[in-house]
C-alpha cells in the first residue's frame, strides 16, 4: 500500500492510502500532465505563471484618464491662443519656434547627430 497526498487550495493536506497499482497510475499521470505542461509552455510563458511568480509588467497603453487630461489641455492652449490678437501670436510663434529650434541644435551638439535630421527646418538661424 502506497500514499498519495493531496494539498488543496486552502492550504489543507489529505494522505490517502492506495493500491500499489493505483499509485502507479496516479504516478503516470502526474508524470503526463509534467510532459503536458512542458509541451504546452516550452516556446511561451504564461502572463498568470509570471504573476503568481511575483513578476508584474508595467503597461505601455495610453491611460485613458491621461489623454482625456491632454485633450482638455490642448483644448484650452487652442482657445487661449485664439483669443490673442494676430501681432500676439505672431509672436508667441516666433518665440515658440525659436526655443524649439535652440533646444533641438543643443540637442543635435549632444547626441552628434546630423544637425538636419533634429534641426526645424524653419529655423532662422543654423545651430
Amino acid at each position: 500500500m502506497q500514499k498519495i497526498e493531496y494539498e488543496f487550495l486552502d492550504g489543507t493536506t489529505s494522505k490517502i492510502e492506495v493500491t500499489d497499482e493505483l499509485y502507479a497510475l496516479h504516478l503516470e499521470l502526474v508524470q503526463q500532465e509534467k510532459r503536458n505542461h512542458w509541451k504546452e509552455t516550452r516556446r511561451h510563458i504564461s502572463l498568470n505563471y509570471l504573476q503568481d511568480s511575483g513578476i508584474d509588467f508595467e503597461s505601455n497603453a495610453a491611460n485613458p484618464l491621461d489623454d482625456c487630461e491632454r485633450r482638455e489641455n490642448e483644448e484650452r492652449i487652442h482657445n487661449a491662443i485664439n483669443q490673442l490678437s494676430d501681432k500676439q501670436r505672431k509672436l508667441l510663434s516666433a518665440v515658440f519656434v525659436e526655443a524649439v529650434s535652440n533646444l533641438r541644435c543643443k540637442l543635435s551638439r549632444r547626441t552628434e547627430a546630423p544637425r538636419g535630421l533634429l534641426v526645424h527646418k524653419k529655423a532662422t538661424k543654423p545651430c
